[in-house]
């Protein structure tokens, strides 16, 4: 086993913690089986037993009824805000099924409009005013056409 390295698999750390009860390691392996035992996610019996041996059974079950707190907690946000979403969802949907879905209506100079035939004709006159602007643009871009190939030429 390389000493220099952090202990990657259970097999590892329990052939370190065999070594460490017969007496073979030295310091610096047993400093690194210590900060193993304190955080790795691993168990067994010889695992459980080094901890217990070196007072880290405690600090590790605590550890786990913790992080379990933790992941309790975040599925009941999870959930409380799928709930949020799927409820905003169908008030939304509920709205727009109860709101009338055919009614015109036009704001001119702050005044609503509501007679549909109002409405259209309004719309009406908007286009022809926007259909003879485009006309009048294209007539004069087409003298200002006509001028610039009588300057060419």
């Amino acid at each position: 086993m390389n000493h220099n390295l952090h202990i990657t698999n259970q097999a590892e750390l329990e052939l370190l913690i065999e070594r460490y009860f017969d007496g073979e390691t030295g310091i610096q392996e047993e400093q690194m089986l210590r900060e193993t035992l304190a955080d790795c996610p691993w168990s067994s019996e010889l695992i459980d037993e080094a901890r217990f041996t070196m007072g880290f059974f405690a600090a590790h079950c605590q550890e786990k009824a913790r992080t379990a707190g933790k992941s309790h907690r975040r599925q009941l946000i999870s959930i409380a805000a799928s709930i949020a979403v799927l409820l905003t969802i169908g008030g939304a949907l509920l709205w727009q099924t109860q709101r009338p879905q055919d009614v015109c209506i036009a704001y001119v100079n702050g005044k609503a409009i509501t007679s549909d035939d109002a409405v259209m004709a309004l719309i009406e006159k908007d286009l022809n005013t926007m259909d003879n602007a485009s006309n009048s643009m294209a007539a004069q871009l087409s003298s200002l056409g006509e001028a610039l190939e009588l300057d060419n030429n």
